[in-house]
């Protein structure tokens, strides 16, 4: 058994075919295939179900987490020997929300391969629930998450906002000076998909009041719904955190008592370095810990 191959089970269970792999890996499809085939060979356990559809097989269930742990074991080692050497290098990979537009966090991502070059780093985007598995199953390093309430022990974190929602509206939309989660109500309703903190922190706050948590139009980007409340859509429920545009005006829901909140998230038992400077690099340089 080699290292590369159970490398190779644990990129095809992620990406869901050899293809894929393969693409992440920088290597042929018909090297993992060869690879993956050996691997079971050895192991005398087909891992993956061979079909219209790829999926684990009870094998392949239960030896995928050894696999991930085993593979953790192995980097840290590469890890450690590279903090001896008193060298940063590695991959880093590192989830956040679609459309960030935070400052201090893009600057960072943009910077890093001027201040620390023997750092690889690889994002993507995906809904809170998302990245935080992927958190958990180590496919993905560190997370700037959306959500509202309280996250997983699992979690070492980095508040970075804890804003309450307001409704964006144009001038004349009708709402009031204070106006509470009845008044949003009373006209078309836009906010971000399920999934979301934002979302999230809207839905928990209806039903404390004990409103459906309607929502008439949704899109994945804030700007989106704020354009779209300014060409008379309806109104934007999201943080204060969100820069109005337009001739929109930001005004606090008043009974929306459940906070949307965003934070830097890793796993507690992180061996990299690498991670650990991108992590303590993000957390400085978005709002602080509160």
């Amino acid at each position: 058994m080699e290292v590369h191959q159970l490398r190779y089970f644990a990129a095809i269970a992620d990406e869901g075919s050899f293809t894929a792999a393969a693409a992440r890996l920088h290597v042929s499809q018909s090297g993992v295939s060869t690879q993956l085939g050996k691997l079971e060979r050895e192991l005398g356990q087909r891992l993956f179900t061979r079909g219209r559809t790829l999926g684990l097989t009870p094998a392949g269930q239960a030896i995928l987490p050894l696999a991930r742990e085993a593979l953790a074991g192995l980097d840290a080692i590469v890890y450690t020997a590279a903090e001896f050497a008193e060298a940063v290098r590695g991959p880093v990979r590192l989830g956040t929300i679609p459309g960030c537009t935070i400052p201090g966090f893009l600057d960072v991502i943009a910077n890093l391969r001027r201040t620390d070059p023997g750092i690889t780093l690889h994002v993507d985007e995906g809904s809170t629930a998302e990245l935080q598995h992927g958190v958990l199953e180590r496919t993905l390093d560190i997370a700037l998450v959306g959500y509202a309430g309280t996250l997983r022990a699992e979690f070492a974190q980095h508040l970075v906002s804890d804003e309450q929602l307001h409704v964006f509206a144009a001038p004349d939309v009708a709402l009031g000076p204070r106006p509470g989660l009845a008044d949003v109500q009373r006209h078309p309703v836009l906010c971000l998909p399920g999934g979301s903190g934002i979302r999230a922190a809207y839905d928990q706050s209806c039903a404390r009041a004990g409103l459906d948590a309607r929502v008439d139009i949704e899109a994945s980007s804030p700007l989106t719904l704020l354009g779209l409340a300014e060409h008379g859509g309806g109104v934007a429920v999201l943080p204060s955190a969100i820069a109005a545009t337009g001739d929109l005006t930001a005004t606090p829901i008043e009974d929306a008592d459940v906070h949307a909140r965003l934070s830097l998230i890793s796993h507690h038992e992180q061996p990299s370095p690498a991670v650990r400077v991108v992590f303590d690099r993000l957390a400085q340089a978005v709002a602080p810990r509160r």
